[in-house]
This record gives C-alpha cells, sequence and structure tokens, in this order.
C-alpha cells in the first residue's frame, strides 16, 4: 500500500458561497485513499485562507514533508484541484513540476485524474475556469479599497516617507508625510540625478542614518522600489487607472520623478524581462533545480567599441549556491529548437478537442452572462445615482438641508466606486478570453500558434505542454508531458 497525504482548505468566501467544509473534505480525500489502496500518513489543512498564491502555511508544509525522501510519499490527494491552487500559473510553473519532479502523484476526489496530455489539457482548462472565479470574487470584495481611491486617498500601505494616522469620523486612515523618513527619500532622488547608481545611494543613505523600523541597513531594493514609486509625486496607479486628486501632499515634484525614471530608463527593464524572455519560467537547472533566467550578450567591435549584435542567452539563477550558473549558459535559439521539435510531434486527438471547445462554450457562456448581469447592475445603480443627483441640482441647493449635501457627497462617491468597479470587471473578463483564446489555438494547432505567438503567448503554450524543461549543461530534457 503506498503511502499518501491529503491538503485540504476553505476560503471564507468558498464556505459562505458554496458551503465547502473542511470535515467534509477530509472524509472525502480519506474515502478516496481507502477506495484506491493508498495509505493516508498525514493530512494539511489551510483554514480561511485564498488560493490565489502559494504562500499558504499548510501547503508549505505539505511542500516540505514531501520533498523528504524518508517518508516515501506517493500521492496528494484533494477534494478539487482548485482546493491547492487557483492561480494557472503556479499550478503550470511550480505545482505541477514539483510533483512530477518527486514522482508524486497530484490525485483529485472530484476532478479528472490519469496520465498523459489530455488529462493535462482538462487540468489547465479546470485551472482557467478556477482563476476566474478567485477573480471574480475578488472583484466583490474590493469594495473597501474602490471607497479609499473614490476618495482619492491612497489604496496601499503607506509607504516609506508617509505614515497612516487614524481620522475621528471615518472609517479609513488618512496617509500624511512623515518628515524624518520624507527627508532620506529626497535624498534618493537627488543622489539618484547626480549620477550614484542604486548601491550607491543605499550606503549613502544609511551612513545618512537611514533605517528601517528595526533599525538595519535598507536593502537595495527597498531604494529600487522608492525610486520608482509615483505615489511620492502625489498620485498613484490604482488597476492601471492614474488617481490624480489625492488627499494626501507630495513628497517629491513629478519633474524630478520622470527624471529619475529617465535616469534609471526604466521602461527598457521592463521590456527586457517581458518580451525579450519568452522562455523565463520554463526551465530549470537540472544540477540544483533553480529557475534559468534570460540574460543579453553583447558583442563590440574592437575598433570602433560599438555594440554589432546582441545575443540571448538563459542560465540557471545560482541562488542555491554552487558552481552552477557559470556552466549553464544556453542561447535561446538553441531553447526555441527544441520546444518546437516538441510541438511538432503533438496532435491534439479530435475527442480532447471536443471536450475543450465544449468547456470553453459553457465558460464563455457563464462568463458573459456573469458579466452582462454586472454591467447591468452597475449601470442601473449609476443611472439611479445620476437621475437623483439632478433632482437635487435642479431643485436649487440653497433649499436643501445640510445633511442632504452629505447625502450628495456619498452618491458622488459612489458613482466614483461603481465606475472603478466596472473598469475592473472589464479587465477581468479580458484576462479570462485571452487564456481561453490561448487554449483553442494550441489545440487547433500546436506548432503554429507557438511559432506566430508573442513572448507571453510562446511562455503560456510551452507550460500547457510541458509541466517543466530542465537543461543539464548539455541537453534540454522534458520531464512529464
Amino acid at each position: 500500500m503506498l503511502n499518501a497525504v491529503s491538503y485540504v482548505r476553505v476560503s471564507s468566501e468558498d464556505q459562505k458561497k458554496h458551503g465547502y467544509s473542511i470535515g467534509q473534505q477530509i472524509t472525502n480525500c480519506m474515502n478516496y485513499a481507502l477506495q484506491n489502496n493508498y495509505k493516508l500518513i498525514k493530512t494539511f489543512k489551510d483554514e480561511g485562507i485564498s488560493a490565489k498564491d502559494l504562500n499558504r502555511p499548510a501547503l508549505q508544509d505539505l511542500l516540505a514533508y514531501c520533498m523528504d525522501a524518508t517518508n516515501e510519499v506517493k500521492a496528494v490527494i484533494v477534494w478539487k484541484l482548485d482546493r491547492i491552487s487557483r492561480s494557472v500559473a503556479d499550478y503550470t510553473a511550480t505545482l505541477s513540476p514539483f510533483f512530477a519532479q518527486n514522482d508524486i502523484q497530484l490525485l483529485t476526489v472530484a476532478d479528472i485524474n490519469g496520465e498523459g496530455l489530455d488529462v493535462e489539457m482538462m487540468r489547465q482548462i479546470s485551472m482557467v475556469f478556477a482563476e476566474r472565479e478567485r477573480k471574480m470574487t475578488a472583484l466583490r470584495t474590493k469594495e473597501g479599497i474602490r471607497g479609499k481611491v473614490a476618495l482619492g486617498q491612497y489604496p496601499y500601505h503607506a509607504p516609506v516617507g508617509y505614515e497612516n494616522i487614524e481620522v475621528k469620523g471615518s472609517k479609513y486612515k488618512k496617509m500624511v508625510i512623515d518628515e524624518e523618513n520624507a527627508f532620506f527619500v529626497r535624498q534618493a532622488y537627488n543622489l539618484c540625478l547626480q549620477g550614484d547608481s542604486i548601491v550607491t545611494i543605499t550606503k549613502k543613505l544609511y551612513n545618512m542614518g537611514f533605517r528601517n523600523k528595526h533599525g538595519n541597513k535598507h536593502p537595495k531594493s527597498s531604494i529600487e522600489y522608492i525610486l520608482h514609486n509615483i505615489a511620492y509625486t502625489g498620485k498613484f496607479y490604482y488597476d492601471d487607472i492614474l488617481v490624480a486628486n489625492t488627499d494626501y501632499a507630495p513628497i517629491i515634484s513629478e519633474a524630478t520623478y520622470y527624471a529619475v525614471q529617465e535616469k534609471l530608463n526604466a521602461p527598457e527593464k521592463t521590456r527586457q524581462m517581458h518580451t525579450q524572455f519568452p522562455y523565463n519560467e520554463c526551465m530549470t537547472c537540472a544540477k540544483c533545480g533553480c529557475a534559468m533566467t534570460g540574460e543579453v550578450k553583447k558583442k563590440v567591435s574592437k575598433k570602433t567599441k560599438k555594440v554589432i549584435r546582441e545575443y540571448i542567452y538563459y542560465h540557471c539563477t545560482g541562488n542555491r549556491g554552487g558552481d552552477c550558473k557559470k556552466h549553464s549558459y544556453i542561447r535561446q535559439e538553441l531553447i526555441e529548437e527544441a520546444f518546437v521539435n516538441v510541438l511538432q510531434r503533438i496532435t491534439i486527438p479530435e475527442h480532447v478537442q471536443e471536450l475543450v471547445i465544449n468547456g470553453l462554450k459553457k465558460a464563455h457562456k457563464e462568463q458573459n452572462h456573469d458579466f452582462e448581469q454586472q454591467k447591468k447592475s452597475i449601470r442601473k445603480r449609476i443611472d439611479k445615482i445620476d437621475k437623483t443627483l439632478k433632482e437635487v441640482f435642479e431643485s436649487g441647493m440653497s433649499k436643501h438641508s445640510e445633511s442632504l449635501k452629505k447625502n450628495i457627497e456619498k452618491w458622488e462617491l459612489e458613482r466614483k466606486t461603481l465606475l472603478l468597479e466596472d473598469n475592473e470587471l472589464l479587465k477581468a473578463t479580458k484576462t479570462f478570453f485571452e487564456q481561453s483564446n490561448c487554449l483553442l489555438e494550441f489545440c487547433k494547432d500546436a506548432h503554429n500558434a507557438f511559432l506566430q505567438g508573442n513572448a507571453e503567448q510562446k511562455r503560456k503554450i510551452v507550460k500547457i505542454v510541458c509541466s517543466n524543461f530542465s537543461y543539464d549543461g548539455e541537453t534540454i530534457n522534458k520531464q512529464s508531458v
């Protein structure tokens, strides 16, 4: 009898909407283990925690337990796949390769089990649905944040240089300048404009007395965050919308902020990460298990000292020590060639294509219904507010009491909040359709979908085809399909 462990999870939203319970999940997993000849040796529980990422105490304990070979874990049993993850990226890039590398089966009581491309495709579809549900749930729980944004209040934790203070009669805290640390923020920007590197700025600020809450030196990453944070200008981004009418004071001018961005060349760094390196997160080092990451190498003319050609290499990050990095460099062209060779051999059976198409049709129908219903509800409420405000203003403000004026402010705030909610709904819907279309194009012709895709589409296709690839310094190995 093989050893197995189970993982159960419930969030407050799951409990309220679906009636999932920890006890029922444990019972279901135990019955499944008995019926399939597994010895259930341990159960890991996360209660009241979302599956939006992998930062869950019991899940981390489970992964550590599975890595210990002495426990001889051969299977992880969950009630449904969305109990262990509701993120396509986390499932394809981390969980699936982890279980494959450790020769552990991920089994579900209520969803599809087995091996091969058919099963992996159906699990990918399941993950798309699970992520969609999580994002729709997130939309419904953002009212507090949207309320703050509509008031022009910074919706996140106050950055260094600011602090939050209680405001009598308000459920929200107000963000005000912390002059002691604001001095160091201004110095960071000034030093950057003077030409100092981030490493040098970090050292100089420490010598000036800049410390974190524990009295220690701020890391380089914190200084980078400060230099890239537009919130210091008195404006901030919320879901890609620039909120300018804020209720807090700026620490630096917009001119200073944008001069520093130009100095740091931030757009080029972003472009390289997202468009130049399509195979980031798609491969690991076979020797140490670290991720392979992209890097640009430039060939410079000895005579003119100008760059005459650029090459893209991938190599081990070396985060676990050792000398893997210097022995793991591989050209991007060779990686792409290996992936193309795999994709050319893949033909999706007609019955699998039919399953995917039917699943996507059902999902699209549900998505459109949810979208139209929520859109209609938002529009109806906005129209009602507009009508009320129009009637009030046409009747003459001077005739109304102070209490009515407060109601007018409340209605205007609600209107701003509804417009933000409408924008978030559109973004979630767009993401869902992009993921669905990627799966559909893959089913029709995986090879051509890959060749014609952009960097992000290529990355998604590689993750669908294989849970992970590894490179040992000589050969790219396909671990599981």
